[in-house]
């Protein structure tokens, strides 16, 4: 709390990295509410594949 007041909010948060938590939920939610959040496959290479699928498209259309 003393290094908070110290500084100022803005420099405290960019010191402690502060937001970044934020930033990962958008795009695990922004991931999940595209792609829906269950899977009908019954064998972990075929998660695992249909992840990996999933995480290309995401990356694609991000950076389009």
């Amino acid at each position: 709390m003393r290094q908070f007041m110290d500084l100022g909010y803005d420099d405290w948060a960019k010191l402690k990295g502060y937001g970044r938590r934020w930033m990962a939920e958008t795009v695990f939610f922004t991931f999940k509410r595209l792609f829906v959040e269950h899977s009908m496959v019954m064998t972990l290479k075929n998660i695992a594949r249909g992840l990996v699928t999933k995480i290309a498209l995401y990356n694609l259309r991000v950076n389009l």
